[in-house]
């Protein structure tokens, strides 16, 4: 009887078909790593000029030094519902309007031929991704 068994555990184990897998042609055969986005509100209302006329108003430390490591950062203004990037200079209200960033600050700037500001303050979004 215990034969029997034997030889039936043995015969079992020895049908089991092993499958030899290959990753398929152009696939991908690390683990996928999801994507995130990290959005910045911000609202200008800070400008300091400088010598050559420009207006910049500068957010300091906004962004996590970790956050732009291998990341696009793109800022844009929102104004009346509609986002602009301003990464280069873009017109605006009779000026040149554009942003930069560095590892941890963002900074607006303006340039007008106008003594004063023609706005009060500008609504910016940040968009790191």
């Amino acid at each position: 009887m215990a034969m029997i068994a034997n030889a039936l555990i043995i015969s079992g184990l020895t049908s089991c078909k092993k499958e030899n897998l290959s990753p398929v042609s152009g696939g991908n055969t690390s683990p996928a790593v999801p994507t995130s986005t990290t959005t910045i509100n911000l609202v200008a209302y800070h400008w300091v000029k400088d010598a050559y006329g420009i207006y910049t108003n500068t957010f300091g430390g906004v962004i996590s030094p970790g956050n732009i490591n291998n990341h696009k950062v793109k800022i844009y203004l929102v104004e009346n519902g509609k986002e602009t990037q301003i990464n280069s200079f873009i017109s605006f209200m009779g000026g040149e309007l554009w942003a930069t960033n560095t590892q941890t600050d963002v900074e607006i700037n303006y340039r007008c031929s106008e003594q004063n500001l023609p706005f009060s303050h500008l609504v910016i979004k940040v968009v790191i991704e």
